[in-house]
């Protein structure tokens, strides 16, 4: 008898993403179509009736699936995982002792790698790992999430983390080590915010629903129960929603590909949260993924009860009940507060919490009950545990708008009006000023300054001093569009600087922008530094005629806006009209030189004599010397 035949109570899967048993022979067990709800479930139900199936390959893009006699006892080396992964799965047939959840498959095997530094309990002489997965069910101490099996030192290592909670400690092992994933605990990353990837798709499905939206296609995939849906994408036009168990934690960003309607979304920003009491402290202990460098801080006292992450994966933060941290007492048997937990320290972003939080006091020992709090399930009461799981927008952005404040799509052309804001809630504590912006080509190598370390417009005829809104905390400057040269790409750089309440402005000549703090402010430890924001577009330069249809005269958008009579006409009409007046100025010009040839030859003197006899007479005597004329004859 092989591990795999034994009863069917105790039968169960082992699952290997991306891989494949090298040398099995295989026979077909079932081909589905792209219509099936779900290939997976199908084909492990045909293998688990099958006393020939020990091992099974699913092709999640051939929609089936092939079964073997063979497993991977004393072959491990022969399970093979490609690079990237193959749109595969690898399904061995496994008997444990422990009862078996509900899940289509109760462990996932990765082979040679583990988890360093998150050992929670280690038992040696170990014969197999089908054993150390048993006492993984049957641990109670702690919730084990995971373990290791080292088949050298035939040792189990449990775990309550996987490489979801500690993705930066998975790793290779060294020696002969497999980790194992226990898919019969709920997922450990409670509090999650799903990440999107609009147009992009994976080619692995475990289950096809129907869901008419987005947040109904998550709520499908937040209570699968057949397996740990960590991944799930949603089509829009046809209604679909597409479950999956593998995300790219397990099968990296290579699994995903381009899909034009359909949005991929998968589980990020996770952490745990657990909330302890007594009657003069509320603790509160934040175990994240990654080390947290964001800020804790109480909702109603921001300021003066907060505290800032020290780049550690746990973070606690203490209330004092009697202080300044916005602790209430209510219904005279619960304390109660509200905090927000936010990445950043300063500035909050999408996956950010504002979690509210209890705690129940007793009469006899006026003390709390120890509470564990996660954001997706709560306390008691547990509807109103969660005031808002998902801030709405991000706290700061960059727009580049028209002048009708819609934001530019595709490219613009050279001179085209826009508008660069810089936006912020309006409820935030904070204002913003702007300064030191730069504007750089597509290839980073030609930049140019247009906001100076004062706010200031180095040119304002190229992009002018920033503005406030009215009405408003944001800022915007009103700018014609400009390219690089041989580059129509234009990348803009600006650091903002945030203010508590509002920042004063700082004079620009005649006109003043928001760059500089207040002086209260400037003053103060907790400023953060300056918060980059980047955004690029791409503008269009002038036209280019080919020289067989150049233009008998360009004329550009400005002499358009400018001219109130505008004729057209076609070149042929041109020429002719050329021609004729070259023709009527040529007879103009002989006409005037006809004319004024007649009118000399009329004022030419006629010599006869009477003429003669007058022109002697009326000439005056030379040197007026008294001489006597005659007559000429």
């Amino acid at each position: 008898m092989c591990q795999c035949q034994c009863p069917i109570s105790s039968q169960t899967f082992e699952k290997v993403s991306g891989a494949s048993l090298k040398g099995a022979p295989l026979s077909a067990l079932y081909k589905g179509s792209p219509r099936d709800a779900s290939v997976t479930r199908e084909c492990l139900y045909r293998c688990r009736s099958s006393s020939d199936c020990n091992s099974m390959l699913l092709s999640y893009t051939g929609y089936s699936c092939k079964k073997s006699t063979l497993t991977s006892d004393g072959r491990r080396t022969d399970v093979a995982v490609t690079n990237p992964p193959s749109a595969t799965s690898y399904f061995e047939k496994i008997c444990l002792t422990a009862p078996r959840c509900s899940r289509l498959w109760t462990f996932e095997r990765v082979i040679g790698y583990e988890i360093s530094g998150f050992d929670d309990h280690t038992i040696h002489g170990v014969s197999s790992r089908i054993q150390c997965e048993d006492m993984c069910l049957k641990e109670r101490a702690f919730v084990c999430r995971s373990g290791e099996y080292d088949y050298a030192f035939q040792s189990c290592r449990l775990s309550s983390e996987d490489r979801r909670s500690q993705p930066s400690s998975f790793r290779a092992a060294f020696g002969d080590v497999d980790y194992f994933e226990n898919q019969c605990v709920t997922d450990g990353s409670t509090g999650c915010d799903y990440e999107e990837k609009p147009d992009t798709d994976m080619e692995r499905v475990d289950a096809i629903l129907t869901a008419n939206t987005q947040s109904e296609c998550q709520q499908l995939c937040d209570s699968s129960r057949s397996f740990l849906c960590h991944a799930y994408s949603f089509r829009e036009a046809s209604a679909t929603c597409m479950l999956r168990s593998d995300d790219t934690f397990n099968l990296r960003n290579s699994a995903t590909r381009p899909r034009i309607g359909t949005s991929y979304y998968q589980r990020s920003n996770c952490f745990d949260l657990k909330l302890t009491c007594t009657d003069t402290v509320m603790q509160l202990v934040l175990k994240t993924r990654e080390p947290f460098d964001g800020r804790i801080y109480s909702q109603s006292e921001p300021h003066a009860c907060q505290t800032y992450g020290n780049k550690q994966t746990i973070t606690k933060f203490m209330m004092d009940v009697r202080g300044q941290c916005g602790v209430m007492l209510k219904d005279e048997d619960h304390l109660t507060n509200t905090v927000v937990i936010q990445y950043h320290p300063l500035i909050q972003q999408k996956g950010d919490r504002i979690i509210k939080l209890y705690c129940s006091l007793f009469e006899e020992t006026n003390r709390t009950l120890y509470q564990s709090f996660t954001v997706n399930q709560g306390l008691e009461p547990a509807v109103t545990s969660v005031v808002n799981a998902t801030a709405p927008t991000p706290n700061l952005r960059i727009r580049i708008t028209n002048a009708n404040g819609s934001e530019i799509s595709g490219t613009t052309r050279v001179g085209d009006q826009l508008y660069f804001r810089i936006e912020i809630d309006e409820d935030s504590v904070f204002g913003i000023f702007a300064r030191n912006m730069t504007a750089k080509n597509g290839r980073g190598d030609v930049q140019i300054d247009l906001i100076d370390e004062n706010g200031c417009a180095v040119n304002p005829r190229i992009f002018p001093s920033f503005q406030k809104i009215p009405n408003s905390k944001s800022l915007q400057s009103r700018f014609q569009a400009f390219k690089f040269s041989e580059d129509p790409v234009v990348r803009f750089q600006v650091n903002v600087h945030f203010c508590l309440e509002e920042c004063s402005s700082f004079p620009c000549g005649d006109q003043s922008s928001y760059g500089r703090r207040r002086r209260r402010e400037a003053e103060e430890e907790n400023i953060v530094p300056d918060y980059p924001l980047v955004m690029a577009i791409v503008v269009e330069g002038s036209q280019i005629f080919d020289n067989s249809t150049w233009p008998d005269r360009y004329t550009d958008d400005r002499e358009l806006e400018m001219s109130d009579e505008l004729v057209c006409t076609t070149k042929t009409v041109v020429v002719v009209s050329s021609l004729g007046a070259l023709f009527l100025q040529i007879g103009l010009l002989a006409a005037c030189g006809t004319c004024l040839l007649l009118t000399r030859r009329d004022r030419r003197p006629k010599y006869s004599e009477d003429a003669a006899s007058t022109v002697t007479e009326t000439l005056p005597p030379p040197f007026g010397s008294n001489v006597q004329h005659t007559r000429l004859r």
